[in-house]
């Protein structure tokens, strides 16, 4: 089982796969109950919604970030926004329904 925690460290190895990974603080994935990171790589395999969930989260943020001034975004990130939700809506696990 994989979650997102927000990380404090700098230089991190992957608790899957053993790669060292260069992490910038923020929110990554975790094993479960352990301080083991999760790389992009085995998110996409372990917890592909998870991924796409931290990638909008990052997109919304850059546009918050850089456009917070403007009253209406430039196309570009609107469409970066647009993207990164489709992905996370394609990635997001199917509810079944009887």
């Amino acid at each position: 089982m994989v979650t997102i925690q927000a990380l404090e460290s700098d230089a991190v190895v992957c608790g899957l796969c053993g790669q060292s990974l260069q992490a910038r603080e923020g929110p990554k994935l975790f094993l479960s109950g352990r301080p083991d990171v999760v790389c992009r790589e085995c998110g996409k395999r372990v917890a592909p919604s998870l991924v796409a969930l931290l990638d909008l989260a990052q997109v919304a943020e850059k546009v918050g970030r850089t456009c917070r001034h403007v009253l209406v975004p430039p196309m570009e990130a609107l469409l970066d926004l647009a993207r990164a939700a489709e992905n996370y809506t394609s990635a997001a696990p199917r509810l079944r329904t009887h």
